[in-house]
């Protein structure tokens, strides 16, 4: 009944999340990331130790090479497809165990991303194949080891939950963990008998529960085709006229990724431009900086003022290239694009406002 009710759960998360992963127009067009990166993986085994065996029967833990597609349909909720393949089986300094496999997996994940801490849930299903015991010859001058078959030569399928974190150390590089159910389709195991050689193990069986830890890059990217065909399919809005001043775009081929208005259910204040890290961003239009700080939401932020009714803000900055008080010009430097704040990838925030309110920079701007 268990595994009956185990089952149902898991093609019914599969089948929620493979529609929402090919939905069309469910996802934001820059919300997309894809990441590799390499993971040690530790297996729960109950051992019956081999009394004629003297050496070392070690921790089972084995080396994957794993990679993973994300697609965000929210603000920070994002969907994901894994894939992994074991590439580190026998014994070195990080990998090692009494048995050696090959084995592939697959996943889909639910999870959410804050800034640089994320967690996720999901189901996995895996194959596993060529299974071996470590051993010795029975020679005495002869102390190599040995990977002897295993009695039961058929192939092991498994599947269960997957529950784990990511932290991202730099925007495209982050370390993850994650704790795995398994559920087998066959658990114990014994080495051939009448082999010439002496098994680390009499028997082995596989636990329900694995460690993984792992490193990765990760790289976001954006659907500029489809964000172009949305910008064209937008009727362009009447430009306001503000006497005395002139606003162009605070960064060259500008791309809107999000516009000003309601979003995922509170108000968006500006707009967001795609960009890659270290982009130049420029000065909206002539004035003074009135404000330079940190914050938790908008990271490192500027304010410039022009005349008495408007401001403009920048957020989202990796570095400043002006200070408070400075006088500037439009289109002059005044930082760089970046990460910092509450964000899931570089892009820059831009709001205007206009006697303390904030409005659609599309008014007053042509991006």
């Amino acid at each position: 009944m268990r595994r009956t009710t185990q089952k149902s759960v898991i093609i019914g998360f599969i089948s929620l999340v493979t529609y929402l992963l090919v939905s069309p127009n469910i996802a934001q067009a820059q919300d997309w990331r894809f990441s590799a990166g390499y993971s040690l993986q530790k297996y729960g085994l109950e051992i019956t130790p081999n009394s004629d065996y003297y050496g070392e029967i070690g921790v089972t833990q084995k080396g994957l090479l794993e990679v993973e597609l994300e697609r965000y349909i929210l603000y920070r909720l994002y969907l994901s497809g894994t894939g992994s393949v074991l590439v580190n089986n026998a014994e070195s300094a990080f990998h090692g165990g009494p048995i050696n496999f090959n084995r592939t997996g697959l996943g889909l994940n639910v999870g959410v991303q804050w800034n640089k801490f994320g967690v996720y849930t999901g189901v996995h299903g895996s194959y596993t194949w060529n299974l071996k015991f470590k051993s010795y010859s029975e020679d005495d001058y002869d102390s190599n080891s040995y990977w002897i078959e295993s009695n039961q030569r058929y192939d092991i399928f498994s599947g269960g939950f997957t529950f784990g974190a990511k932290y991202y150390l730099l925007n495209n590089f982050r370390i993850q963990a994650e704790v795995k159910t398994h559920s087998y389709s066959n658990q114990n195991f014994e080495p051939a008998s009448d082999s010439g050689f002496i098994p680390a193990v009499s028997e082995v069986d596989f636990r329900d529960l694995s460690f993984t830890i792992g490193v990765s890059v990760s790289i976001p990217w954006y659907n500029r085709e489809q964000l172009e065909d949305e910008s064209r399919s937008r009727r362009p809005s009447t430009l306001m006229s503000v006497s005395g001043l002139q606003f162009d775009s605070p960064k060259n081929d500008a791309l809107i990724t999000s516009h000003f208005g309601p979003r995922w259910g509170r108000p968006h204040e500006g707009v967001d431009l795609d960009a890659n890290r270290g982009d130049e961003i420029l000065a909206a239009g002539d004035g003074v900086v009135e404000e330079i700080s940190t914050t938790a939401s908008y990271g490192r932020r500027i304010v410039l003022r022009h005349g008495r009714e408007f401001t403009t803000l920048y957020a989202h900055l990796n570095s400043f290239k002006v200070k408070k008080g400075d006088r500037v010009q439009r289109g002059q430097e005044i930082g760089t694009a970046g990460s910092s704040g509450l964000v899931t990838g570089v892009h820059l925030h831009f709001e205007m406002r206009r006697n303390g309110e904030p409005v659609d920079p599309l008014n007053y701007i042509r991006f």
